[in-house]
């Protein structure tokens, strides 16, 4: 019996170390899968960082894109505006009809104004223009019957110059014809171009005699104040 004693002791101690030998191997396992979890967690930590930042890369690429393209239309309209101050420059006057005439000539002659200021020797010497008049008919208190005379002499003066301007073209052509087909000689040449200053001075005349009537309807006090008002517009 006391032989078996010992015998039982060595079974028992030889099968805990046995099961010990079993709970490492056990834990030993269960801590390398903890390890491999871990590290695939890392690795997918480190995916999604990858991930991410290309995610805001190319999140980032279409402001780049934008602002290249804002740079391009900057570009475009600077370049428009240059072009089109450029174009400005090159203002192209419209064609007259008439070789020796400019448009701005003709187009006057055509419509009856005055390009020279023929009324200068009047209007400097307090003989209005009847347009002037009605033109502040309010403040120089005109009366019904100034408005209507005055009126009439300003479309009367408009009639002759448009008329005027009309025959001025005429004898323009026919100079240009003259010397352009070589059929001219010294008395043709003096009967058209004394014609035109014919033609001008009839303007000028019809101009100063329009003044001369229009101050006449005129009181000192309101050629006084016709004055005052244009120096005051």
């Amino acid at each position: 019996m006391l032989k078996i004693i010992p015998l039982f002791i060595f079974m028992l101690l030889l099968y805990g170390y046995a099961n010990a030998q079993t709970d490492g191997a056990v834990v030993k396992k269960d801590t390398a899968t903890v390890k491999d979890t871990l590290t695939k967690k890392a690795v997918n930590k480190i995916d999604s960082v990858v991930v991410k930042k290309d995610t805001v890369t190319k999140t980032a690429n279409p402001v780049a894109i934008k602002q290249d393209t804002t740079t391009v239309k900057k570009d475009t309209v600077a370049k428009v505006a240059t072009s089109a101050i450029i174009n400005a420059d090159k203002v192209i006057e419209k064609k007259s009809p008439v070789k020796t005439l400019t448009y701005a000539q003709y187009d006057a002659l055509i419509k009856g104004e005055d390009l020279y200021d023929m009324a200068l020797p009047a209007t400097l010497n307090h003989y209005p223009m009847p347009d002037d008049v009605i033109k502040y008919k309010k403040g120089l208190d005109l009366s019904p019957s100034q408005i209507s005379k005055i009126t009439a002499i300003g479309k009367e003066l408009h009639r002759k110059r448009v008329e005027m301007g009309s025959i001025i073209i005429r004898n323009e052509n026919m100079l240009d014809s003259l010397f352009r087909t070589h059929n001219i000689d010294d008395g043709t040449l003096i009967f058209y171009a004394n014609r035109y200053g014919l033609y001008q001075g009839e303007i000028r005349n019809a101009i100063l005699q329009a003044c001369y009537a229009t101050e006449k309807l005129l009181s000192p006090a309101q050629v006084k104040k016709l004055e005052a008002l244009e120096n005051h517009k």
